[in-house]
């Protein structure tokens, strides 16, 4: 028992000897500035990590094929958008005015019907071995007008009369006819 005590003052003895334990302000400030070291050098090493990855330049590299590779795919699918719309305004067009061979003569049939259904909107004009044929009108929808216009070209060899085209309308249909020459 004598043994129990005396490591019991042994102990309680050891604890009067300690510094920090006399002065619990000490310890708390000790404890915080241990905390905030640690910290500091946690977010120093995790910040140096980044940096040196981030100016690499293998990695500023892939960075920029990365990018450059965005671009290019933006950019085909912005060429494959608009070839889209020009194939799909060629089909719209190719219902307004269309050519047909004949044995004796070339029909170039004009739809009247998106240009006010009148063939006072459709003007030929010839140039050498070019036929052109505009055609204009507007389209009312609930919300605003459209103006349509086409501008379609035909080039013919020397096996046609331009001079002596005529124009003729059936129904809704303005009908050029060049004549072949035989």
């Amino acid at each position: 028992m004598d043994e129990n005590n005396n490591y019991e003052n042994h102990e309680h003895h050891h604890h009067h000897d300690c510094w920090l334990c006399d002065h619990p302000v000490f310890k708390h400030i000790i404890t915080a500035l241990m905390v905030f070291l640690g910290a500091y050098l946690a977010f120093y090493t995790v910040t140096d990590w980044h940096f040196k990855r981030m100016l690499d330049p293998a990695m500023q590299m892939r960075r920029i094929e990365r990018k450059m590779l965005h671009e290019q795919k933006q950019i085909e699918n912005m060429y494959k958008r608009n070839m889209e719309r020009g194939m799909h305004l060629e089909e719209q067009t190719a219902g307004y005015i269309r050519a047909e061979k004949r044995p004796d003569a070339y029909e170039i049939i004009v739809n009247l019907r998106p240009f006010d259904n009148s063939d006072k909107n459709v003007e030929v004009r010839t140039d050498g071995e070019t036929l052109t044929v505009i055609a204009a009108g507007e389209k009312e929808t609930r919300n605003h007008e459209k103006v349509i216009k086409v501008i379609q070209q035909f080039t013919f060899n020397d096996d046609v009369d331009l001079s002596s085209i005529t124009k003729t309308r059936r129904g809704s249909n303005y009908i050029i006819t060049v004549p072949i020459i035989q």
